[in-house]
């Protein structure tokens, strides 16, 4: 007869791997390691997500920033465009919870493009879920659809460069001047 599984101590463990994963990288992560850093075992963590890909997967999902919780009440305040990225862009990089989230995401993305058939999804998923909410706040702002896309894109494609540039130099005023160039680059009234 199977275990039954322990809800609670299943989003325990989902939580620790979550911030192990932000703190150590995924690239190379192994399950004894982690294991030994959760205080249980790799056959525990078998038990309660089935494979390594699977605890690994949910823990990419439940780290992703979530980027239109962080912009959801800017917009509904009626916020401009290039307030709601220079907001974005201050939240993903000035330390705070968002931060190794972002730099975990980062990983991810590079990760996707040698391995497609893991990462891929997750990648793809979280570069969805930043354009989406900026792509919106540019057509409420009156740009027509295919430009917004377009325009949220270059900001979330730059962002997420400069946030990686600032994360390897340390460089926050040359990442900082660069980003505010971004933003009023693509949130310019046409």
């Amino acid at each position: 007869m199977a275990r039954q599984i322990d809800s609670a101590r299943r989003a325990e463990l989902l939580d620790a791997t979550m911030r192990y994963a932000a703190e150590h990288g995924v690239a190379t992560l192994s399950l004894r390691p982690l294991a030994a850093a959760l205080g249980t075992s790799s056959r525990m963590l078998i038990h309660y997500f089935g494979t390594k890909e699977e605890l690994v997967g949910q823990a990419l999902a439940a780290a992703r920033p979530d980027v239109p919780a962080l912009l959801a009440e800017r917009q509904r305040a009626g916020h401009p465009p290039a307030e709601i990225a220079t907001a974005l862009w201050h939240d993903l990089t000035t330390g705070g919870e968002q931060e190794p989230r972002t730099r975990l995401l980062l990983e991810v993305m590079a990760l996707a493009v040698t391995q497609p058939d893991f990462y891929g999804r997750h990648a793809a998923e979280a570069v969805h879920q930043w354009v989406t909410p900026l792509a919106n706040s540019l057509r409420t702002a009156g740009r027509d659809p295919q430009d917004a896309l377009a325009r949220a894109t270059m900001l979330v494609s730059g962002l997420r460069g400069l946030a990686l540039d600032r994360y390897v130099t340390r460089d926050r005023q040359r990442t900082d001047d660069a980003a505010h160039l971004l933003i009023r680059t693509a949130t310019a009234d046409p």
